[in-house]
């Protein structure tokens, strides 16, 4: 593993993003990676201050992509962190324009010989999107690939119905009684409906602020489109204790993109890569990701990714 080095920098966009810059020390040209954060107000580490979640995912993807000889770039999303914005007022395309604004500064502040993208959830979505308006040499999908956000969303809600609709005890049987899995699915469609009868960046629905311009810009856009017009080589890694997206669409990125794809489906990971054991619910599901936050990266994950970035180098 190669020595790095440590840099607090602010990437120019519409607002400013605060950003860390690992750079392994030697004469260089070296690749670079930018870290394309999923859905949420979390931090450019992983971490969730108001969800009191530090599962510290990305800096840990950060420092282990830069041993291998990477240049690798994180940040705190539009809104989240100590980066400008506002995060409810944030749109799917501004957070593609962040990704083009972290693409030229690595351009004019680096001498990167490549640039790689890597998304992680709705990250996956974002990089397709970065990459159709500015190709880059490599794309790497973890937690999400050739899956659009609003099927993920809806497979979370279907998963929730099945639990509930299962659950024992009197409970369960009340729950059965008043049909909570058909107010579930009504909820949802009002508020689908709300959304995207609205030209509003945020709207309010049951007391609640929603940012309706994130969700609207990924109810419309078409990710497979996009994924058409990938030449170059992408990686695609799930855990198969994901619940919140499809693990098997992961072999699916293949049947879409143009240049090579691999894909690979990682027993006993979770959505945050790291190991799980215990069966996965929808019910329980936070409560597994804080028992397992202190945990390395899955290490089977870990052997996937450094191979096929070195086999990119």
């Amino acid at each position: 593993m190669k020595q790095i080095s440590e840099k607090q920098v602010t990437i120019q966009g519409q607002y400013p993003l605060a950003a860390t810059l690992l750079t392994p020390e030697g004469p260089g040209p070296f690749p670079a990676v930018i870290i394309v954060p999923g859905s949420g107000d979390g931090d450019r580490d992983g971490n969730f201050k108001r969800g009191k979640l530090f599962p510290n995912i990305y800096k840990d993807v950060a420092e282990l992509i830069a041993g291998l000889g990477f240049i690798t770039l994180r940040y705190d999303k539009r809104g989240a962190g100590e980066s400008g914005g506002n995060f409810y007022e944030t749109g799917m395309t501004d957070l593609v324009d962040d990704i083009e604004s972290c693409l030229s500064f690595l351009e004019n502040q680096t001498r990167a010989e490549k640039m790689f993208l890597l998304g992680h959830s709705e990250g996956c979505t974002l990089i397709t999107a970065a990459n159709a308006r500015r190709p880059v040499d490599g794309l790497i999908f973890l937690s999400g690939a050739a899956e659009s956000v609003k099927d993920a969303l809806e497979r979370q809600r279907q998963l929730l119905k099945d639990e509930i609709m299962d659950m024992g005890g009197l409970k369960g049987k009340l729950l059965r009684l008043i049909k909570v899995d058909k107010l579930i699915d009504k909820q949802a469609d009002n508020l689908n409906k709300k959304i995207l009868s609205s030209n509003k960046p945020v709207i309010r629905y049951q007391f609640q602020k929603i940012n309706a311009k994130w969700f609207k810009e990924h109810f419309t856009y078409n990710v497979f489109a996009d994924l058409e017009k990938v030449t170059c080589p992408s990686l695609a890694v799930t855990g198969e204790k994901d619940l919140q997206v499809t693990p098997g669409k992961a072999h699916n990125l293949s049947s879409y993109v143009q240049g090579p794809a691999e894909s690979h489906i990682v027993d006993n990971m979770d959505h945050l890569l790291k190991e799980a054991t215990n069966t996965p619910s929808m019910l329980t599901v936070s409560k597994e990701y804080k028992k397992n936050e202190n945990k390395p990266l899955h290490p089977e994950f870990q052997r996937i990714l450094s191979e096929w970035l070195l086999e990119q180098m």
